[in-house]
């Protein structure tokens, strides 16, 4: 008799114990220029969008805010193996996401939003382990390639007839 009033006790606590619970883990993305700096506010920041590579499932999404970065340990101190180029101030998308298992997370980002003529996209993969948060140095990194080009003339409204000399101006800068 008195097995029939613990077993469903001994059923719930194993329940409990066997049910896997979701466990806040903390990424934070960067987007670095090719051969350049962050993409960052000045921009328009980039579009970062995190889910799971396996199902499609959308995790988090939102766009890289911050500053470019300091000039001199990004373009002007040799790079050293475990020493972070980023620094407080360095354009960041920060996600706290929950996952209850090793996951493998695709990571997309899209810029530079403020020069859409000039937008490319980057993604990356990864396994994330619950709780084992990616934030410290970099984050999780990203170099995105490109140039922005800006035509300033002609102006995109003149249609041209025949052959005829065309003026053309250009402002180009690394991303």
């Amino acid at each position: 008799m008195k097995w029939k009033c613990v077993l469903p006790l001994l059923l719930g606590v194993v329940f409990v114990w066997g049910t896997a619970q979701a466990t806040p883990t903390d990424i934070t993305v960067r987007v670095k220029t090719k051969d350049a700096k962050f993409l960052g506010s000045s921009m328009g920041g980039a579009l970062i969008t995190l889910t799971n590579a396996d199902t499609g499932e959308l995790l988090a999404k939102g766009v890289t805010a911050g500053g470019t970065g300091n000039t001199k340990l990004i373009m002007k101190t040799p790079v050293t193996r475990g020493v972070p180029i980023a620094d407080e101030k360095a354009a960041k998308f920060a996600a706290t996401i929950d996952i209850d298992e090793p996951t493998l997370i695709k990571v997309t980002a899209f810029g530079p939003l403020c020069q859409r003529q000039a937008a490319n996209t980057v993604s990356a993969t990864q396994w994330v382990v619950p709780g084992k948060h990616i934030t410290a140095g970099n984050g999780w990194m990203l170099e995105m390639p490109g140039v922005i080009v800006d035509v300033l003339s002609p102006p995109t409204h003149i249609k041209y007839k025949g052959v005829q000399d065309i003026v053309l101006a250009a402002n180009v800068t690394m991303m």
